[in-house]
């Protein structure tokens, strides 16, 4: 550590007033850039993101204590938050952050995040905090200007592109694999393992949030996948790399084959990877047959096969089985597979029920109905009782799977006024989460007392 450096960390009160002088000066000066020169709104922004991210770089080696970040990070936040909404303040300071046309709350998240990831590193090595801040500062950044000014490939769902994302990648997997090679004990191929891992990883974090929620999802992502790889050794980290690269590949692949557009579908692979990585490949199991066994709900047509479905509905899909998922993971209880299959089997009858409703309006409901039922059992049931163990209790939860999954269902049905013309809107996707955890709950009680009833 440099000694202005030691002198400003032995006093945390000059520490903060440097560091917010010298945030105060940097959006002074873009202030300036902005009203006198011809600069796009997105530069003049994202040049604020790289001052500061570079600014907050230093905090590690100038604060032991996490309230001076916190007071620091609130204070910029109010100095933004002032500026963006407060129209008086908009009219005399405005120009910096506030001339792009769509909404976004990023430059708020991003001193949130600064502080989250300043709380989970304290007392851990430097880099730790100084890679995730990378790459939001950099990859993030380069990405955003590189996609707004040289991409072609527009992402559906998100205003990304492809040659964003790439630009992204290229630039995390230098702020990743350089601090790694030059300031720690990694080894060099760990080193590159981790940054060609990392940096797509990340990437699909980035093009999967809305609103500037990239800003959060970046640092604080990149610090737990991260904090993960570091004490993996080569062939554990080969295997990440060669998971998510067929990820990556089956997004090039099936980007025009699925209903999900570009941002749910990047965020769908990324939850998959975390299913792999947390609990084994028979979590991945449900996940991938949902992707693919959708389309055989129901007579293709040119309207139920376009693209339609954003990052809410991914969301909804995976919230119950993230649940199922991380109680698996805290207890060990490898049978909790049953009712994280059944939350897939679930969403997968009430998406083909709507379907179908809405294809054959004229038909009565009832017989609609079970066809869901029954083809989302045996689409997703069918590998669950290959993949799992032949047990007893496996083939009889197989079996009591077909009740969750019609309860859910039902459930379903009757919260929609019209089935064959369910909209695409947040209470939907909240309906049809709650319905599949109530499906997974029930086929999950009915299993248990069987199982105990069992010698």
């Amino acid at each position: 550590m440099s000694t202005w450096l030691a002198g400003l960390a032995e006093n945390p009160s000059l520490a903060i007033a440097v560091a917010l002088g010298a945030f105060l000066l940097l959006f002074g000066a873009l202030l300036v850039y902005a009203r006198t020169s011809t600069a796009r709104p997105e530069t003049t922004r994202k040049l604020l993101h790289t001052g500061s991210g570079l600014l907050t770089l230093a905090f590690p080696f100038l604060f032991q204590e996490v309230w001076p970040v916190v007071l620091l990070t609130g204070a910029s936040a109010l100095i933004i938050a002032t500026v963006k909404f407060v129209p008086a303040a908009r009219r005399r300071f405005g120009g910096v952050t506030d001339r792009v046309k769509r909404f976004t709350l990023g430059e708020l998240y991003f001193p949130l995040s600064v502080a989250l990831l300043f709380w989970l590193t304290r007392g851990d090595h430097p880099l730790l905090f100084i890679v995730p801040v990378l790459l939001l500062t950099l990859a993030d950044a380069t990405g955003a200007l590189i996609g707004g000014r040289y991409g072609l490939t527009q992402y559906s769902g998100a205003s990304k592109s492809l040659e964003g994302s790439v630009a992204f990648v290229i630039v995390g997997f230098f702020c990743v694999h350089v601090p790694l090679l030059l300031w720690s004990d990694v080894g060099r191929a760990e080193s590159l393992l981790i940054a060609a891992t990392l940096a797509p990883l990340v990437m699909l974090l980035e093009g999967s949030a809305w609103r500037g929620l990239d800003n959060l999802f970046i640092p604080i992502g990149g610090y737990f996948l991260l904090r993960a790889y570091l004490p993996m050794d080569v062939g554990a980290l080969l295997a990440r790399l060669i998971v998510t690269s067929a990820l990556v590949l089956l997004i090039v692949v099936s980007r025009r084959r699925t209903t999900l557009e570009d941002d749910s579908l990047l965020a769908a692979a990324f939850l998959c990877y975390v299913a792999w990585a947390i609990m084994g490949w028979r979590w991945l199991v449900a996940p991938v047959v949902i992707f693919v066994g959708y389309a055989w709900l129901s007579p293709p047509t040119a309207e139920n096969s376009r693209r339609m479905h954003g990052v809410p509905a991914v969301l909804s899909i995976w919230s119950a089985a993230i649940a199922w998922m991380v109680l698996a993971h805290a207890t060990g209880r490898s049978s909790l597979l049953f009712p994280y299959s059944v939350v897939f089997a679930a969403h997968l009858a009430m998406f083909g029920i709507s379907r179908l409703a809405h294809q054959f309006p004229q038909r009565p409901l009832a017989p609609l109905f079970w066809r869901a039922v029954a083809m989302s059992w045996l689409i997703m049931l069918a590998p669950f009782a290959l993949v799992a163990d032949a047990t007893t209790v496996n083939l009889v939860a197989a079996a009591a799977g077909f009740a969750g999954i019609a309860l859910g269902a039902a459930a379903f049905v009757l919260t929609q006024p019209v089935i064959g013309n369910v909209r695409r809107d947040t209470r939907r996707w909240l309906w049809q989460a709650g319905a599949a955890s109530v499906a997974s709950i029930a086929a999950w009680a009915v299993v248990t007392m069987v199982s105990r009833s069992l010698p």
